[in-house]
């Protein structure tokens, strides 16, 4: 028997609230394990302008979760796993990776980099 109306509501609500509670500890958990190992370091080193080579970020996915279909795909739907880092570039030439986040932060780091290289070089 499928689910309908009310009942379909209920069930997205709660599946949607086990899978925030889930991310959540994990996240927390994710976190502390990359503290020990160096991976919270790495992370942050990758966002500084001179380590544009090995800045983007390859995360394999565990699990996705969206309320509905039609939901807009943030890295809040995802629980990811750090693999590695590689050029930017390897983004491009692979079909089989997506580009999903470029925060403001980053792009405002590039954009400042970019422009203190430009200048120093006399452009």
């Amino acid at each position: 028997m499928a689910l309908t109306g009310n009942w379909l509501l209920i069930r997205r609500i709660l599946t949607t609230a086990l899978y925030q509670v889930l991310r959540l500890v994990f996240i927390t958990v994710q976190s502390i394990f990359w503290q020990l190992n160096g991976t919270a370091r790495k992370v942050r080193e990758a966002r500084l302008p001179h380590n544009y080579e090995r800045s983007a970020q390859v995360l394999d996915v565990l699990l996705v979760h969206q309320f509905y279909g039609a939901q807009p795909t943030t890295i809040d739907s995802f629980i990811c796993t750090h693999n590695r880092f590689e050029h930017p570039q390897y983004i491009i030439d692979n079909d089989n990776i997506t580009l999903m986040i470029i925060s403001d932060h980053d792009a405002d780091i590039r954009r400042s980099f970019a422009a203190r290289s430009c200048s120093s070089a006399g452009v």
